[in-house]
């Protein structure tokens, strides 16, 4: 293998790919980077077999070939290089030497074919959004969720295409988060079963296609997903269970409700919870002339405070305790100046969203009665 290739260009592969990189402990070839050169594409692969993460680099292909070499020493070299222009030329099947106009390594690799095979996503129900709305709705529901050795059903994000629109949902069984994204129809297959992307897989999606444009092309099959865009790919294995039944916590009918300003009720809750303690705990509670609602948070040790925002409540007065980092979670990503919120009972989900946008909701379970 001999290829020529631009550091900026290498560069950016070798971080596209890297957090897939898998771990020595379990095979050591997983701590390699897979370097392909054939039909004059140079590809770089990474894998922990769990996710796989494929990027194009451009280049010139001179000789075909592919070897495996060490992640990490890898991209150190290249990152700390200070010339543009760089030879990558494989020695034998297992060492690889990188040149430059002053400069000269060799890395010692491994034969690509002990590198894992990566599986082609094939015969698989495909579809196609525009990248940012993907990524804005994976982004937007990721936060209500966290992983969970003894529930992995919902360490992750739900996702299902039904009547012509995407459904995004995630869930850690104290908040919930569903985002709906319309227009999105199948550009092959039959149709779609619901599924379920590991946490750390969603994580990767926004990290690896934050900067990607146009479409992102979705493949699915029965236990994998790929996902591409431009000269990146992503691959990962799915959950293998069933999602809760999240439906049915949606409450539908609310006996108390007001709309606040978005900047200072977030204002409020950052304010206040400064006096939490070793506790999460804010009481919010409504005004006796349902004119204002009141934050409070206090500790014995020190002190108290009150925050006090006007607002038009319909139903009657209420007193609620919420964990303040999970209200804040759900305002980072509720998009609009006004938010609404719509409570049922001190015992039931709370559901917030814009008043401008109705497409997201976050649901956030009370604490406990005050």
């Amino acid at each position: 293998m001999k290829i020529i290739v631009l550091k900026n260009n290498l560069l950016e592969g070798i971080n596209s790919v890297e957090r897939s990189i898998g771990s020595a402990a379990n095979l050591p070839i997983l701590k390699n980077i897979l370097i392909k050169a054939e039909g004059g594409a140079i590809e770089l692969t990474a894998t922990n077999l769990e996710v796989a993460s494929m990027y194009a680099v451009s280049g010139k292909v001179i000789e075909s070939g592919s070897i495996t070499i060490p992640g990490g020493i890898f991209g150190t070299v290249i990152k700390n290089l200070a010339s543009e222009r760089l030879t990558l030329e494989s020695s034998g099947p297992s060492s690889l030497l990188i040149t430059t106009d002053n400069y000269e390594a060799t890395i010692q690799g491994t034969d690509a074919s002990e590198f894992p095979i990566i599986p082609e996503v094939s015969n698989a129900v495909s579809v196609s959004i525009p990248s940012s709305d993907f990524l804005d709705a994976l982004a937007s529901v990721i936060v209500a969720t966290q992983y969970s050795e003894i529930r992995p059903e919902i360490s992750g994000v739900f996702i299902k295409l039904d009547d012509g629109k995407l459904t995004l949902v995630a869930t850690d069984s104290f908040r919930l988060a569903e985002k709906t994204v319309p227009g999105v129809a199948l550009k092959s297959g039959d149709a779609v079963a619901p599924f379920i992307i590991p946490l750390f897989s969603a994580e990767e999606i926004l990290r690896v296609f934050k900067d990607s444009d146009g479409e992102l092309s979705i493949f699915i099959e029965q236990n994998q997903v790929a996902f591409s865009a431009g000269p990146k790919r992503f691959i990962s294995r799915l959950v293998d269970g069933r999602f809760p039944d999240y439906q049915a916590i949606i409450p539908k009918e609310f006996t108390r409700e007001f709309s606040t300003d978005a900047k200072e009720l977030v204002s409020a809750i950052r304010l206040t919870s400064s006096f939490a303690g070793k506790t999460n705990d804010v009481l919010i509670s409504s005004g006796s002339n349902g004119k204002f609602i009141d934050i409070a948070c206090g500790d014995s040790s020190l002190g108290e405070n009150h925050y006090r925002i006007p607002v038009k409540l319909t139903g009657d007065e209420f007193k609620l305790v919420f964990n303040w980092r999970y209200l804040l979670d759900g305002m980072k990503v509720l998009k609009g100046a006004e938010i609404y919120w719509g409570i049922v009972s001190p015992d039931r989900a709370t559901l917030m969203k814009s008043k401008t946008d109705s497409s997201l909701i976050y649901i956030v379970m009370p604490i406990r009665r005050p």
